[in-house]
């Protein structure tokens, strides 16, 4: 049941926040990826572990998104107040993702070679179906920007569930 939950939540905030980035309403897009977090930290085993996934995530989404823009590869529907950094909403969307690596994706944490896969290519569907939502615009030619996003996914998700492995 647990799993279903953090699945559902982590997911369906997802759906709210492009959605709400989509059409301009960044404060919107924050609080529903805020509330998946929420949720999820209350719902954790170990709190301050996933606590700190979350911010370990929370920096690794702030560098990854603001290499994404300054190479041209992404620019958002709804940017940040800081320009040439990511806007919160997006942000908030890694450290809600972050609240699935000890739920409902720990079983990847020793399948290392699988979650750069899933990454690859799970992380440049995700961008693309955002872009197509309109809550952002991906650089082109799109292929490029596509397999950098791939490419930066597929470091970052194995990073986070080796760095989910030492905080248990």
């Amino acid at each position: 049941m647990r799993i279903a939950v953090n699945v559902t939540v982590v997911y369906a905030s997802w759906f709210a926040t492009v959605i709400a980035a989509a059409n301009g309403s960044a404060w919107l897009a924050a609080a529903a990826s805020l509330v998946a977090v929420v949720l999820n930290v209350a719902l954790a085993f170990n709190r301050a572990n996933d606590v700190k996934l979350i911010a370990v995530a929370a920096v690794v989404g702030l560098v990854v998104e603001t290499l994404l823009m300054t190479q041209g590869m992404a620019d958002y529907a709804s940017p940040g107040p800081i320009a040439g950094l990511p806007p919160a909403w997006l942000v908030l969307m890694w450290m809600a993702f972050a609240t699935l690596l000890n739920v409902s994706l720990a079983w990847l944490k020793e399948r290392l070679l699988l979650p750069a896969v899933l990454g690859f290519f799970g992380g440049a569907l995700a961008y693309y179906a955002g872009a197509r939502l309109g809550a952002m615009q991906l650089g082109e030619p799109l292929a490029l920007s596509l397999g950098a996003i791939g490419t930066m996914w597929a470091i970052a998700f194995p990073a986070l569930l080796h760095a989910a492995g030492r905080f248990r």
